[in-house]
């Protein structure tokens, strides 16, 4: 995946000049910047949790007003964000503006509210069952089948692209970044591992997984 462009809002640039988008390559592993005078962003884009680093350029602080922070994904359907320290409980709810101070940095990450899937969890002396909500790719990136039927299935996304906006409030003016990102290829990949065998010398089970890397 790709960051392809960043658009802002009307007389945006002119208060903040002109941006410009960079990739680097970093431990094999694609990042992308943007920067204008007052914000530097750190994107790194994966099909579960959308990573970033917030540098604060300017001399006053910086706040992410998230109620008004969305997803758009391929379909250009809208979808409300979350960030670190909000789980699934609280997902609808208003959230809090984060504030970055002057010459500050934030680093974060975005996912779409209602991505999630309940797992059930044995653990404890109780042996009782437990569930939790956990994050879900906004992908296929992870498929019980084939090689090739994940495949089929995650193929069709290449070419799409998909947004992030992020509305930040700069010297009490309400800006919106909207960073748009393209899929470009996917790797499928294939793992299977054997757990170790327990003390009756019978196998505790066995794990196959495949995955999808966008």
């Amino acid at each position: 995946m790709s960051l392809i462009s960043v658009e802002k809002s009307i007389g945006a640039k002119k208060i903040y000049g002109e941006q410009r988008i960079e990739a680097v390559t970093e431990e094999g592993i694609s990042r992308f910047y943007v920067e204008d005078e007052m914000l530097r962003i750190k994107w790194f884009p994966t099909p579960y949790d959308i990573v970033f680093i917030l540098n604060n350029k300017a001399n006053g602080p910086v706040s992410i007003v998230w109620d008004e922070a969305r997803f758009i994904d391929e379909k250009g359907v809208s979808h409300r964000l979350i960030h670190s320290g909000i789980g699934y409980e609280d997902r609808n709810n208003s959230h809090p503006p984060t504030f970055v101070a002057a010459k500050g940095t934030l680093e974060d990450f975005v996912h779409p509210a209602d991505h999630f899937r309940r797992e059930e969890d044995y653990g404890g002396r109780s042996n009782k069952q437990q569930g939790y909500w956990k994050r879900t790719s906004f992908l296929p990136a992870q498929i019980k089948g084939t090689a090739e039927e994940l495949r089929v299935k995650s193929e069709p996304f290449v070419g799409k692209t998909f947004q992030v906006i992020l509305a930040l409030q700069i010297d009490d003016v309400r800006n919106y970044y909207v960073c748009t990102f393209k899929i470009n290829k996917v790797d499928v990949t294939e793992e299977k591992r054997e757990q170790e065998k327990g003390s009756d010398n019978n196998e505790k089970g066995k794990r196959a997984g495949r995955g999808t890397r966008f």
